[in-house]
């Protein structure tokens, strides 16, 4: 039973973590191009082909620590720098350094979201063995469409969408 919660809460902070980096794209696309930070469209896009690029960095960095340690901490770090780096974005203010601001909170969401599939994976099949491990394990696939259909609040406010999905993320650590 203990180990099928532990597949539960990978589910959800697999959904949690896609959520905050696709609600992100979604702001991008839609607000910010249009927002007090004067972001034109293509340093918005820009911030998301960064987090993209910050993805494979994160997997081996968070690999690294779920081989030396475990991949218990591995997932517990991921969702922790996911949901500060999305608060932080939250609170972004219409200061100069905005954008900067913007885009290092960016690479830290790709990162966190690189090195938090595989700790998600790893961590549930370790949990559960068997067949039932590997369909526990086939359910961390759903968090990028779950993720994206939660992204529609996002369009509504998007400073409480990331503020939630902040919250969700960290309450899953």
């Amino acid at each position: 039973m203990r180990s099928l919660i532990v597949a539960l809460f990978n589910v959800v902070g697999t959904v949690s973590m896609w959520y905050n980096f696709l609600a992100y794209n979604v702001i991008a696309s839609i607000i910010l191009t249009r927002s007090a930070l004067h972001l034109g469209l293509l340093p918005s896009f820009t911030t998301i082909f960064i987090a993209f690029i910050a993805r494979p960095i994160g997997a081996y960095v968070f690999g690294l620590i779920g081989d030396k340690f475990s991949s218990k901490l591995s997932l517990v770090l991921t969702l922790v720098v996911m949901g500060t780096s999305t608060l932080l974005i939250s609170t972004i203010g219409k200061a100069w350094y905005a954008v900067y601001e913007l885009l290092i909170d960016r690479i830290a969401q790709g990162i966190a979201l690189g090195g938090e599939w595989a700790s998600a994976s790893i961590l549930t099949y370790e949990s559960v063995r068997g067949g039932v491990g590997r369909f526990l394990t086939s359910l961390i696939q759903l968090g990028v469409p779950l993720g994206m259909l939660l992204t529609v609040f996002a369009v509504i406010q998007w400073r409480l969408a990331l503020l939630t999905g902040s919250l969700l993320s960290l309450s899953s650590a």
